[in-house]
C-alpha cells in the first residue's frame, strides 16, 4: 500500500497548539460545553436545539439556513447562497474557479493537504512556510 505524505498541518498541531500562548491558527470556533453554550441561548433557541433534527438535510442544503445566509445581505435570494457538501468541496470549487494551467498560486504552509494538492492538480504552486517567530 502506498503511504500517503505527513499531514503536516497536524504535526504542526500536535507540537505547538496547547503550548503557544496565542493559537492564531485555528480552524474552528473556541471549544465550550453544550452547558455553556445553551445558556446563552433563549427559551425559543433552547425549544429548537432540544427538537434540532440530527439526520441528513437536503442535498442542496437546508432551506431555512440559505434563507438566513441570504437574509445577512442586501439584495440577496437563497438562490445567490453557494452550498457545499463540507470544506473540501468548496476548497475544490474554488480552486477550480480561481485557478487554471496558467496561474500559480502562493500557498501558505502547514496547512490543510487539499490546500497544497489542489492547485498542484490545475497549476504550479509554491508553499511559503508559517514564520515560527511568533511561536
Amino acid at each position: 500500500m502506498t503511504s500517503l505524505p505527513e499531514f503536516r498541518l497536524e504535526t504542526h498541531f500536535s507540537k505547538w497548539e496547547f503550548k503557544a500562548r496565542y493559537h492564531l491558527t485555528a480552524s474552528d470556533a473556541e471549544s465550550m460545553s453544550m452547558k455553556d453554550l445553551l445558556s446563552m441561548a433563549t427559551p425559543r433557541e433552547r425549544e429548537e436545539f432540544e427538537e434540532l433534527w440530527l439526520g441528513y438535510t437536503e442535498t442542496s442544503s437546508a432551506p431555512d439556513l440559505r434563507t438566513s445566509i441570504a437574509s445577512t445581505y442586501q439584495n440577496r435570494k437563497i438562490e445567490d447562497i453557494l452550498y457545499f457538501a463540507g470544506a473540501s468541496e468548496g476548497i475544490f470549487a474554488a480552486n477550480s474557479v480561481l485557478l487554471d494551467k496558467d496561474s500559480h498560486a502562493i500557498v501558505v504552509t502547514p496547512n490543510y493537504q487539499s490546500h497544497e494538492t489542489l492547485p498542484l492538480a490545475i497549476c504550479d504552486a509554491t508553499g511559503v512556510p508559517l514564520a515560527m517567530a511568533f511561536v
